[in-house]
C-alpha cells in the first residue's frame, strides 16, 4: 500500500501534460502570412482534384488538406499531390536530390523566367510524380502531382501548369 500515490500521480501528471499540449496546439492559429503558412489556402482539394482530372466513376474524394511546417518551408498535402512554399532555392535543390529527381529541368513558359518541370521518384512506380517549380520573388512554389499507374509522369505537366495559373494569383 505504501507508495500507491506514485503509481497514481505519475500517469495523472503525464495525462495532464499531454492533454494541455494538445489543447495548446489546437488553439494555435492555422497561419496565414507571407511566410507561406497559409499554403493550404492556395488551392482547395476540389480544385486540385479537378486539375488532375476527376474519374466520373469515383467523383471527388473527400480530403481536408493541412499545412505542415517542414525544415524547408510550408507544405500542404492533397490526395493527388502537394503544394510546398520554399524560402531558399538550396532547400528545393535538397528536396529534389532526396526525391531522386530527374536531372532535366524543362522550362515552363508563361510562369516566370526560372519556372521548370521535372519528375521526382522517376524509378518508383508507386511514388513517381511531376513537379512544377515557380519562382515568385524570394519564394519558390512547388506543385507536385502523382502520376497515374502505367502512365508517364510527364502527363502531369499541363495539369500542373493549369493549377499553377490558379494558385499563383492567390500567393500573398
Amino acid at each position: 500500500m505504501r507508495g500507491w500515490w506514485r503509481w497514481t500521480a505519475g500517469p495523472v501528471m503525464m495525462a495532464s501534460a499531454v492533454c494541455s499540449t494538445t489543447l495548446i496546439a489546437q488553439g494555435a492559429p492555422a497561419g496565414g502570412g507571407a511566410d507561406g503558412s497559409d499554403v493550404c489556402s492556395l488551392a482547395t482539394s476540389e480544385e486540385f482534384q479537378r486539375a488532375e482530372g476527376v474519374d466520373p466513376r469515383i467523383g471527388l474524394i473527400p480530403d481536408t488538406p493541412e499545412a505542415t511546417q517542414m525544415v524547408w518551408g510550408w507544405h500542404c498535402d492533397y490526395s493527388p499531390g502537394s503544394i510546398t512554399v520554399f524560402t531558399k532555392s538550396s532547400e528545393l535543390d535538397r528536396v529534389l536530390t532526396m526525391s531522386k529527381a530527374e536531372k532535366r529541368r524543362d522550362p515552363v513558359p508563361g510562369l516566370g523566367q526560372r519556372a521548370f518541370f521535372t519528375v521526382i521518384y522517376p524509378d518508383d512506380k508507386y511514388r513517381r510524380a511531376g513537379l512544377l517549380a515557380v519562382f515568385v520573388g524570394p519564394r519558390i512554389v512547388a506543385l507536385t502531382m502523382d502520376a497515374h499507374e502505367g502512365k508517364p509522369a510527364d502527363e502531369t505537366k499541363p495539369k500542373l501548369e493549369s493549377l499553377a495559373k490558379l494558385v499563383l494569383p492567390r500567393l500573398k
